[in-house]
């Protein structure tokens, strides 16, 4: 569910907010792929729909190597930044990071489905 606070992804993809905006996504980490350049690309889904976002996450974060670098699949997240355009293939925008926590306590998705 969409809130002027927090977009759902699917309203983001559909470009529902412009491009500069500041947005915070919630939802779970489907990958995570780390760049020799110091990035980690964080695909999150939150099930508005099916594709995920890309979040960008410069190694300048504080907890950078202390959280962002150990998300895996499932991990519950919270990512704040501001939504750009994408300079990748198969995404039209994408959140440049300037925040990324780990939900500690939040149900993992694959401890969801065994509910």
């Amino acid at each position: 569910m969409s809130t002027a606070d927090h977009p759902d992804i699917a309203s983001l993809l559909k470009g529902q907010l412009p491009v500069g905006s500041r947005v915070s996504v919630r939802g779970w980490v489907r990958t995570r792929r780390d760049s020799k350049a110091g990035l980690s690309f964080i695909h999150v889904h939150d099930g508005s729909c099916f594709d995920p976002i890309q979040v960008v996450a410069p190694a300048q974060l504080p907890n950078y190597e202390s959280e962002i670098k150990r998300l895996t699949s499932g991990c519950a997240v919270i990512a704040s930044g501001v939504l750009v355009q994408s300079q990748g293939q198969g995404q039209s925008v994408e959140v440049q990071a300037d925040a990324v926590e780990e939900c500690v306590g939040v149900p993992t998705v694959e401890s969801a489905e065994r509910v």
